[in-house]
């Protein structure tokens, strides 16, 4: 048996002409010509050669066709190979599966690519719209509407744009126009990250309040993730979490470089972090017995992540109980000595007792 490593080492190699992305292609049509004119005669052109990428005029199928990641990004698929929904691997993998396992790789090329994760992520979108408007389409109620919407024209489309845009609603609303756009709320709903999708949330969390009352904490977790040793190992930085050493978590603006270049890793610590504070807080029973939770995540302008919760906790006080027994010493004070114990300013007192 050999004693040495079975993995091979593959490194990637591509060139990427950062000045040719500001030119339009009507100066390179302009560019070829004059080299056509001139006949390439020295002297009076440019000695460069112009690579010029067709375009199709119709869109490329975004459907079990493998070539479309691997040509898009053939530097993360070295081999040509590889890329999700390929016909001739003997295992059917779903695409989403495929996907999270690629942005899983021990090399962390795919998730260090800066388009690749949006790129893969507006197809999932695209395919969840397409999906739940087929769903639509085989209802019986959509079936009664189809004729109606097929009646609205390009005139109809851009004015419900526009009063979309500048949130503006007209005098004379359009029946057939609500319709669809009631059918678009509809698939947009069931679309991650989409502006439907958050309404959705909301629609949940007054059904939540209509059945259990006003939620009893609001309560907002956003982790410091780039001053977070945890984070930097996931994010592959060598840290020994049991002896952290100063000089092993670098600058904060190299901590905050690695945090923004492992996008994946980031997230994995987030929902890491998150976990183990629900099942403390919530299934732990730190909060004593919680009748219904409901959380959020967003991001920040910076593209770090934070939790948005509600709790609504069992035996919880209304607000007119709460005025009642305020007015009773024994329950004020009582009330004051445990805000008291649970609002601390800083942790300095507990700095040599637990570090």
């Amino acid at each position: 048996k050999s004693a040495s490593s079975d993995t091979i080492p593959i490194n990637n190699s591509g060139v990427l002409d950062v000045n040719g992305s500001t030119v339009s292609s009507d100066g390179i049509t302009n560019y070829v010509l004059r080299k056509i004119k001139n006949d390439g005669r020295k002297g009076e052109t440019d000695s460069e050669n112009v690579y010029l990428i067709p375009h199709s005029s119709k869109p490329v199928n975004e459907y079990f066709n493998p070539k479309l990641l691997a040509g898009l990004y053939p530097t993360l698929f070295c081999y040509g190979h590889g890329s999700p929904e390929d016909q001739s691997c003997p295992v059917e993998i779903n695409l989403r599966e495929h996907i999270r396992y690629l942005l899983s790789y021990n090399d962390r090329r795919f998730e260090r690519n800066h388009s690749f994760i949006f790129v893969v992520f507006n197809l999932l979108q695209r395919r969840d719209a397409c999906f739940h408007a087929q769903l639509i389409a085989t209802k019986p109620y959509f079936q009664a509407t189809a004729h109606e919407i097929r009646s609205l024209n390009s005139k109809d489309i851009e004015m419900a744009l526009d009063h979309i845009s500048t949130r503006t609603y007209s005098s004379e609303p359009n029946s057939v126009l609500k319709k669809l756009l009631n059918h678009i709320k509809t698939i947009g709903g069931r679309v991650m990250g989409s502006a439907y999708s958050r309404a959705a949330l909301r629609t949940r969390i007054h059904a939540l309040i209509f059945n259990l009352g006003l939620p009893s904490i609001f309560l907002t977790l956003n982790p410091a993730d780039i001053h977070s040793p945890v984070a930097l190992y996931f994010a592959g930085v060598n840290i020994y979490l049991d002896n952290i050493r100063i000089e092993q978590l670098m600058t904060t603006y190299k901590r905050a470089e690695t945090i923004a270049s492992h996008p994946v890793a980031t997230a994995k610590f987030f929902n890491f972090l998150i976990t183990n504070i629900l099942d403390t807080m919530i299934v732990g029973g730190v909060l004593g017995a919680v009748k219904a939770y409901f959380g959020t995540v967003e991001n920040q302008g910076r593209g770090s992540l934070h939790l948005h919760l509600l709790i609504w906790l069992d035996n919880d006080m209304k607000p007119v109980d709460m005025k009642e027994n305020i007015r009773n010493t024994d329950f004020r004070e009582k009330l004051k000595a445990y805000l008291e114990d649970i609002i601390k300013e800083d942790l300095d007192q507990f700095k040599d007792e637990y570090v």
